[in-house]
Formats: C-alpha cells, structure tokens, sequence
C-alpha cells in the first residue's frame, strides 16, 4: 500500500516516529512504516505525508489501519538500493536485480533467490520510419527512495534526438514484482513524429514446453503453448482483440504469464485496454511489451508531448501466480481515507465530508458522474488525426474517448464538433482531476480514483509542453482545448484555461512527483509570463493564474508564487472594477482573488471582494454559479450570513449534465461553496 495521508499543523514534527496499527475486533497489530513528506504547512510540520506498508488482502476483503505517534516497528523485511558506482543493486530479499549507470536497461541480471531468471536485461525501444532507435546510456541514475519498504529508481536520458525517457522502478521488501513507470517526451523540432512502435523488451531464460495465460475481461484467460513462431495478443481499439490469428469483440484485462516447468515473467499493464492499441509478443525466449503495437497505424506524437505507461514485472519460480493476483497488479490498491479527518486537517482545500448539508451535493455529484462516464464511453468522434474535419473518405470513426493519447481526456460534444479545430478534446477543462480528486477525499469511493490517475497523467502529460521549437519560453505550460491535445496550429497557450489544483491533488494521494513537478512547472510559466509583461486579459486571465499559484505555494511554501499570485491580483483589480460584472469571467477573477487573499489578507483585494459580493449576492438565484464561490468567501471573511445564505443556496440549481465540461463547472463550484460556506467547516479550528 502506498497512500497520502493529511494531518493539521503542528501535528507531525517528525515523520520518523509514527506508528502504524491494523485495527479491529479491539485489537492493535502494529505494522512496519515507511514514511516520507510530501508538504509541509508554514510551521515546518508535516502537511502531507506519504506512507508505505504491507498487508495481505483477500478478493472483496477490508482492512482498517490507524497511524498513531509512537516508534515504528522494525520490518522484517528490507529493500536495499545501493549505490555502487557503476550501477545500483536492489534487493527486496525475494528478488535481485540491477539498474546499470553506463548503459540503459530497466532491469539487469536478475535473479529470484539468487537463481537468474532473465535472460538479458528488460529495455525498451522506438521503430520509428523502420528503424529501431535504442535508449541511450542514461544521463541520471537516483536512487529517489531508498526503503525499507518500498525503493525507488529513476533513470533519465534520451532515445537519439528525437524523444527522451524517464523510467522510474519501485521495489518492494521481500517480493518478486517491480513497478515500472516508463515516460516519453517528444523532443523533436518538428511538428509531428511518426511512431511505428514504442516496445519494451524481457528476455526470460525458458527451457522445453513454453506455456503461456493471457488476461481477458469478463472471460477466463486465453492460455496455451507458445511455438517457436510466437504468439501475439494485440488491443486494436478498446473494443476488438487479437489473439494470435482470431479476431474477435473484447477487451484484454492486461497481463500476460510466460514459463516452462521451473520458472517464468508475468507482465501486467495498468490501462492496457483504455490506452490502446496495445500489444504482447511471446516468444519461448521471452516477451516484447509494446506502449504501441507495431500491428497498428502509426501513432502521431506532436511536438513537445509525452506520455506515461504503468506495468508491473512479476518474476516467479515453478507456481505462477494465479489470475486473481495479476488482475490485481494491473490495478493497484488505493487506500479509503476517513473524509472527515481530511476535512478536519485542512490540508485539502475545499474538500467536504458526508453530512447534511453536503449529501444532496454528494448524490448529484454521484448521478452526474455516472452520466458523464456513460459519455465518455459511447460518445463517437474522429480520429482521423487532422486538425480540420477531413472530408468522408479519410474520416475515422470512433466510439468512447480512449487510447494512448486519448484517456483520461473529455472530448466536446458531437460528431466533428467545431468548438476548436474539428473533434476539440477539452484538455480538461475547468480541471477534471481536482473534482474526481475530491469526490474521491469525500466519498472514498474507488470509481473515482482511477479516473483521477488516468486524468491526472493525461494532463500532466500530453496537455502539457515538454518542448517547443518555435516558442521555447512555452516549455512547463498547458495546452487550452484542442484538437489532437496538443496541435499549435490554432494557437498557443492561454492563461485563462490553466489549472494546477487537480496535479497536486494526485501527487498528495498517490506521491507521484511528477504530478508536483507539472504543477511547478506551470507554475513558473505563470511567473515568467509576468516579468515578460502581461498588459491586458479578460478577467479568468487574471483568475486562473491565481488560483494556480496559490495552489503551488500552499504546496511548496515558495513564496515567489504567492507574491506572483498577488501580482496578477493587482493586475486584475485594476483592469476591471467589482461592481461592472459583465459576464462570468469575472467569477473566476473573484474566485481567484479570494484564493490570493486567504494567503496574503491584502487589505485591497478584501474591499474589492467585498464590494463584489455586495454587487453579485442580490443576483445569486438566477445568475450564472460560476459569479458565487467569491461570495461564499466574502461571506466566511466578513461573518454576513445573507452571503453564505446566497452562496449556498446556488448548490442545488447546480447542473452537472452529462459530459465533461458541465460535470466538472458543477462539480467544482459545487466544492468550493460547500467547503466554504457550511457548518461543517467550522469544525475545522477545533479538531
């Protein structure tokens, strides 16, 4: 289990003495800890934390754990990562392995128990217009966490010219699987790269009768002998699968299994379906993993993009884990918090708990996100992969928003939709993630979760800019809506569409650095386009970076963003006064100027809030939701309940229809109220 846990200020000084139990039936088990912080709150004390521990779960089983100040237990098992120069040598007791320094492989002479296992080093690989392109010697090789429970390696470098990689390896104590996270980033100055195969390759050392079981959703696994020709299973599109020559409706759940009679390699991939097209080559000498089938159309990777894959590697000797277990691996385990304590620490902005007053809020959340679901699922769209609508002979048509660039990701409603483009996705728009974020901090409900993941990863990846020829001081920011996600031919960036709340979120509940390392990197973008000059916008122009920025500094504690965020306050207050509110852009600039007074209490922005609320609260029954968190916050500063009253009566005329863009208005404006303006954070002081 690896999980981000809140606490209030002052309570954890040092992350090193806590201790954690598994309770029930009156008893306390303690079990081993790993801790580590995430952020910290002005005093130094400990925000979030990241924990790791190890517990066995049965199908449909629950467990319940309590982390308590007190001297951890000593685990009976350790991870080692050391540093030995040339390479790092990991061992979880169960399983051995290196990472080299001088050449690039993922995994190097493994071994379970001291018996080698692979029969050469696990790697990976670009086809690109025919010709195979290696990972070069990596750049960096970290050793980011270093156990006892769980360690982690990261390796940086670069496939040629044309792309660079960031793999990242966790080990566990006293097991035989890594996770791997493998990124690409397009680094090539032109505008689109042609991508015959991204595969990454497992030699397993195998003798006499090679079998193999694959993994198929709402089936049983497909399994076999595998001849010397091989075998592929390929994920064409998210509904047709290809299992050696039969073609067929269906879904791979994602893992694969090769052995002989004494040992094997299972690989199971997070996603594989969702982010199709995917594929698994088996050989009696080992598996090729592909992040983009070869049997596929080339995959179209624009200028500056990137994108992560989740696999696990499971090493086994002669018993292969059972199907259940590797349906398990492609689906880690996230951890249910208890929501009031989230609430209570204050260490999640707007985060609500189930009561009273937020459960109507909480049950059309529920409904909207059901329906939104269904959309994203069934919604047809064009992947003809060109910026305008291509005339009917090229068109391509697809059913339900996935696929390697696609997951995680909303498109606009209708068939060659015009919004931008031909078939705009919406980049997540109004920041999608921090409402499955909160959903899930409130309800704890695992529907929820994975989609966070897959949103967070998207945004953070291919809606972002990695590398941009032609404009360089893009690099760090997001792309707005549009076509393909990340087309520049209808425009660059737009600082009324930026967010970084919902990548902080992510990496606070997960502990994926990659999520705070986004979130900055926009961050700094929004800094930078200051000192460059920003001489006008309209009012979410100057509403969004704020909100961005506060996020990044309540995160970081670098006050560089807070004094951006009250820069771009100034700005705003200036180009448009509180009281001329013409449509509800200016609800984003309040909003947002109410995220910078909560950091600054600069007495300017409070007289502008407050005569805001003054001009807005007599029309909060009829105008658009988005003109209302401010007058919550007005309301919460100043004490006047007739804001509050105004504020939270907006709730229920909330609509979250059912497709991305309302879902996520509602569901945002819908939090910030709530966690604002009722009862149920006033408590927050007290507990």
């Amino acid at each position: 289990m690896t999980a981000g846990v809140p606490f209030p200020p002052g309570a954890v000084k040092d992350a090193s003495q806590l201790r954690l139990s598994e309770t029930g039936g009156g008893t306390h088990v303690p079990l081993a800890l790993q801790s580590r912080v995430l952020s910290r709150w002005p005093d130094g004390s400990a925000r979030w934390l990241l924990l790791d521990w190890q517990t066995d779960l049965s199908a449909r089983q629950e467990r319940r754990f309590e982390v308590v100040p007190g001297s951890p237990l000593a685990p009976a098992h350790r991870v080692t990562a050391i540093d030995q120069g040339d390479r790092i040598e990991v061992n979880t007791g169960a399983l051995q392995f290196n990472v080299p320094k001088r050449r690039f492989a993922i995994l190097s002479e493994v071994r379970v128990d001291g018996r080698p296992v692979a029969g050469g080093a696990v790697s990976s690989f670009f086809d690109i217009g025919g010709k195979r392109i290696e990972a070069e010697p990596p750049t960096a090789v970290t050793v980011t966490e270093g156990g006892p429970l769980r360690a982690r390696i990261e390796l940086r470098g670069h496939y040629a010219s044309v792309f660079d990689y960031v793999v990242r390896i966790d080990a566990f104590a006293d097991q035989t699987f890594v996770r791997v996270f493998h990124t690409f980033e397009q680094h090539s100055p032109r505008a689109y790269t042609s991508v015959q195969q991204i595969g990454v390759e497992a030699p397993v050392t195998l003798t006499g009768t090679v079998t193999f079981s694959a993994g198929q959703e709402n089936g049983q696994p497909f399994d076999g002998v595998v001849s010397p020709r091989g075998l592929t299973l390929v994920q064409e599109d998210n509904e047709t699968l290809h299992v050696g020559e039969l073609r067929r409706a269906g879904r791979a759940a994602g893992w694969v299994d090769l052995r002989d009679a004494t040992q094997g390699l299972a690989v199971a991939a997070r996603f594989f379906w969702q982010e199709y097209p995917q594929s698994f080559q088996l050989r009696p000498t080992g598996l090729t993993y592909n992040l983009w089938a070869p049997e596929a159309a080339p995959a179209i990777v624009g200028m500056g993009a990137a994108k992560t894959h989740e696999m696990v590697f499971a090493f086994h000797g002669a018993h292969a884990p059972e199907a259940l277990l590797l349906d398990a691996l492609t689906e880690p385990l996230p951890a249910r918090l208890d929501p009031q304590w989230i609430v209570a620490s204050g260490a999640l902005r707007n985060s609500l708990a189930p009561t009273p007053a937020t459960m109507g809020f909480l049950r059309e959340l529920e409904a909207g996100y059901r329906r939104y679901r269904a959309d994203a699922e069934n919604e047809r769209w064009d992947d003809s992969g060109q910026v305008r609508c291509p005339d009917a002979a090229h068109e391509r048509p697809r059913r339900g928003f996935f696929g390697m660039f696609n997951w995680g990701d909303w498109n606009f409603r209708g068939y060659h939709d015009t919004t931008k483009g031909c078939d705009a996705w919406g980049n997540l728009e109004y920041d999608t993630t921090q409402v499955l974020a909160l959903a899930y901090a409130a309800t704890g409900d695992p529907t929820y979760y994975d989609p966070m993941v897959a949103a967070a990863r998207h945004f953070m990846d291919v809606d972002r800019i990695y590398y941009q020829r032609d404009h360089p001081n893009w690099i760090g920011m997001n792309h707005p809506k549009n076509p393909l996600h990340f087309a520049f031919e209808l425009g660059g960036t737009d600082l009324g569409h930026t967010w970084t709340e919902g990548l902080l979120s992510y990496y606070v509940l997960t502990g994926d650095d990659r999520g705070l390392e986004a979130a900055r990197d926009i961050a700094d973008y929004l800094v930078r386009r200051l000192r460059a000059g920003v001489v006008r916008g309209n009012p979410r122009q100057w509403g969004w970076p704020q909100i961005a920025l506060v996020a990044v500094y309540e995160a970081t504690g670098d006050a560089k963003y807070k004094d951006a965020a009250l820069e771009y306050a100034r700005n705003g207050m200036a180009a448009h006064p509180p009281d001329r509110v013409k449509d509800f852009k200016m609800g984003v600039l309040a909003e947002g100027l109410a995220y910078t007074h909560a950091v600054t209490r600069d007495a300017a922005i409070r007289d502008w809030l407050t005569r805001y609320a003054a001009a807005v609260s007599p029309r909060a029954g009829t105008i658009d939701p988005r003109y209302v968190p401010a007058v919550a916050y007005v309301g919460r500063l100043t004490g006047d309940e007739r804001y509050l009253r105004a504020a939270t009566a907006t709730v229920p005329r909330l609509k979250f229809g059912d497709w991305g863009k309302p879902f996520t208005i509602a569901g945002r404006i819908g939090f910030s109220i709530l966690a604002t303006s009722t009862e149920h954070t006033e408590a927050k002081g007290d507990r």
